[in-house]
């Protein structure tokens, strides 16, 4: 298990269409869950998973088009955590950070490895197919580049790795 998992990816795509992705209930549903859910800060929400109970959460922060930060109740943690995403235009589109970490980080409190991988899953296929159908775009293999920066130092090495992921 990490402390909190960081991910760094760049769509080629404005930070508009990238913001509508994270933020509209209908767009949300199509990549991550079903959802209701507002950009408005003290919105109560919840992801309804496909099994088990929803995702529950309130909006914590919004500077629209640029951050979106919310409280994330999966029933599964010990206590809720935090995701917090931040845009910034690009050369190639806009770059996207995810931090998904706990509010206070008790040392043996860890979030497990598999949304990790569930997030991963989301930024590196889920959102890009989204953002291309948002924009019209046919996507086929390979048709477009991610690169995703894994944050490692929770694993005592003090370096980051980028991996360019080529899919579609």
């Amino acid at each position: 298990m990490k402390d909190k998992v960081e991910l760094d990816a760049v769509y080629p795509h404005p930070p508009e269409r990238v913001w509508q992705a994270l933020t509209d209930p209908d767009a949300l549903g199509r990549w991550l869950m079903p959802c209701e859910f507002e950009p408005l800060i003290g919105f109560r929400f919840r992801f309804d998973r496909p099994s088990g109970e929803p995702v529950k959460g309130k909006v914590i922060e919004v500077d629209e088009g640029r951050l979106l930060a919310y409280t994330w109740d999966d029933g599964e943690a010990p206590e809720p955590s935090v995701v917090v995403w931040t845009l910034s235009p690009d050369d190639a589109g806009t770059r996207v950070r995810l931090e998904h970490r706990y509010v206070e980080t008790p040392e043996v409190t860890r979030i497990p490895m598999e949304v990790y991988f569930n997030w991963r899953q989301a930024l590196g296929f889920s959102l890009p197919f989204l953002l291309a159908h948002l924009a019209q775009i046919s996507l086929r293999v390979p048709a477009f580049r991610m690169i995703l920066t894994e944050r490692r130092a929770p694993y005592g090495l003090d370096r980051d790795r980028e991996a360019v992921v080529v899919t579609g």
